[in-house]
């Protein structure tokens, strides 16, 4: 008596053994995505998810700063989702005020009479010009 051996494929996820068409990889569209997920560059994808943080900043800048310089409290950010630890570059002025850019909308953090407030002003020319290095003793 010959016997036939029929070969079962396994999903590439999690190893169950697969029923149907003789080419199938995944049991199901879970596997699939979970598979792939694991398996994709994860600095690619915080890079996105960074990227993506510091666009809905420069979206909300914007939309505070429709004149050239705001000054707004912090909590409206907050209430905007703003990310303040998400910015694309750095600014300091000659006085040490601190400005945090995302791409062309800087942001300053200031307090006044103990209220947490923020200076919003458009990306000016002379801003291109910083040298980090500057600072360095």
């Amino acid at each position: 008596m010959s016997g036939s051996f029929i070969e079962t494929n396994y999903c590439k996820h999690c190893n169950k053994p697969l029923f149907g068409r003789s080419d199938k990889i995944f049991c199901d569209s879970n596997c699939k995505s979970a598979y792939h997920y694991q398996n994709s560059n994860h600095e690619q994808v915080m890079i996105k998810n960074l990227t993506s943080h510091v666009r809905n900043n420069r979206r909300i800048l914007k939309t505070l700063c429709y004149q050239g310089k705001a000054i707004v409290r912090k909590s409206v950010l907050d209430s905007m989702g703003f990310r303040f630890d998400n910015f694309s570059s750095i600014y300091v002025t000659g006085r040490g005020d601190v400005y945090y850019l995302c791409f062309n909308y800087a942001f300053s953090p200031k307090v006044e009479r103990g209220i947490k407030k923020v200076v919003i002003v458009n990306r000016q020319e002379y801003m291109k010009e910083f040298d980090p290095w500057s600072f360095v003793k």
